[in-house]
């Protein structure tokens, strides 16, 4: 019942999270710059609540066909079926969806050369876990306000809306039960640096893919292979907490301030390869004055250009 009870707040929440393309400030100069008749295959992955197929996943779709002439696009799925994919967004064993996800995409001919890739929200955690996991061969990696560093805290109440808080209150509770970890895709990249030993113990997925519990040295190798990761963060976020997770930052749990990028362990202590990547001059941060996965057709046209020709 409980479990029932929480996929029910989460699916009131989700369609927030989709992504949400305004055309303003998207007129270019000229016709697109990419002449390739053999660019690199681009992967995307949507975010909480979306699907594969929706509007704003075909947005992006058409966005980079526009402005890479050629270019295969794929965008993954958990189920053809979009009403199971967005349910699948939300309810289910990480582990096992994202190894299926490997399969899928090793299977697309087009992708077995390497390909580029851009997650929207949970989709870009996923992309990184699966390069980590598989060794999936993406040469740039795109994320869009991605909790790489998990998240503190359920979305934020209205302010005065004291039913929402107590509700929030009594879900972080069962956060780590072990029913909930194995089956609600969010509990399983939920960080609670408050009781970061209860995290370590419990968490089913991002402990180990941030290889903050026991590290795996072929999830380094792996992710070190990117040429570029660049981690777009929204400065209006209004569903990750801390939105600095989206820069891989992590939260003081004795000051509640936010502890800079190459200050956290993960980047003193090169869990995944984050200050090899950065050593090597292979990250970006950009950022986008609005709130969760509002983005404007220009920043993809701008992407596409910058990075993906």
């Amino acid at each position: 019942m409980y479990i029932f009870g929480y996929l029910k707040e989460l699916l009131t929440i989700s369609t927030a999270v989709s992504v949400e393309i305004s055309q303003e400030h998207s007129s270019r100069e000229g016709p697109a710059s990419c002449l390739d008749s053999n660019p690199t295959s681009v992967v995307i992955w949507h975010g909480m609540g979306d699907t594969y197929n929706s509007t704003g996943m075909q947005a992006v779709k058409t966005i980079l066909e526009d402005e890479i002439p050629n270019v295969f696009v794929h965008s993954v799925y958990l189920d053809v079926d979009e009403t199971k994919d967005q349910k699948l967004s939300i309810l289910g064993d990480l582990n096992t969806q994202i190894r299926g996800v490997c399969d899928q995409l090793n299977s697309i001919p087009e992708l077995e050369n390497g390909f580029n890739a851009v997650g929207f929200s949970q989709g870009g955690l996923f992309l990184r876990s699966a390069m980590e996991l598989c060794g999936l061969p993406i040469k740039t990696l795109i994320t869009y306000g991605s909790p790489h560093n998990g998240v503190t805290d359920l979305p934020p109440c209205p302010e005065g809306n004291w039913l929402c808080k107590r509700r929030n209150s009594i879900l972080k509770k069962q956060i780590y039960n072990e029913k909930v970890q194995n089956s609600v895709v969010q509990a399983q990249y939920f960080r609670d640096v408050y009781n970061f030993e209860k995290y370590l113990e419990n968490s089913a997925f991002l402990k180990f893919v941030n290889n903050e519990f026991i590290r795996d040295t072929d999830y380094v190798n792996n992710f070190t292979k990117l040429e570029k990761l660049v981690m777009v963060m929204f400065s209006k976020d209004d569903m990750l907490v801390p939105k600095e997770t989206a820069w891989f930052c992590d939260l003081d749990p004795d000051s509640g301030e936010i502890i800079p990028f190459n200050e956290t362990s993960s980047f003193q202590d090169d869990l995944i390869g984050i200050r090899t990547l950065y050593e090597q001059n292979k990250i970006d941060f950009l950022t986008i004055s609005d709130s969760h996965m509002k983005i404007d057709e220009g920043h993809l046209r701008f992407i596409a250009k910058k990075y993906f020709h």
